[in-house]
């Protein structure tokens, strides 16, 4: 399990949750929930299982990629260092992010 930047929570999993209403509800993303709890298919959730979430910093914001972003170009855009999307999105090397992708975005934490 990735190390909690800001700190994890315990959602016990009730019907009719799914992981992108359980991101949704805590301010992350689907990818950094299946990371935490090692899914590989995010459809296989199931009521009364324990579901670590990683929190993020309360002015974060999920941010959606589009063709043609960067780390760079995302970071610049709202004023945050690229550390911190790496680190909040527990992003390994060589940093590969999507168009679609969801990211937590930070402030600059200075």
């Amino acid at each position: 399990m990735p190390t909690a930047y800001f700190g994890t929570l315990n959602h016990t999993v009730v019907p009719g949750d799914s992981l992108f209403k359980i991101a949704y509800n805590y301010n992350t993303t689907i990818e950094n929930i299946m990371k935490f709890n090692e899914i590989s298919n995010m459809n296989m959730i199931y009521p009364g299982q324990n579901v670590v979430v990683p929190l993020s910093p309360p002015e974060a914001i999920v941010y959606t990629v589009n063709s043609g972003d960067t780390i760079y170009s995302i970071a610049r855009k709202y004023g945050t260092f690229i550390d911190n999307i790496i680190r909040f999105n527990y992003l390994s090397p060589p940093y590969l992010i999507y168009p679609g992708q969801q990211l937590v975005v930070t402030a600059s934490l200075r």
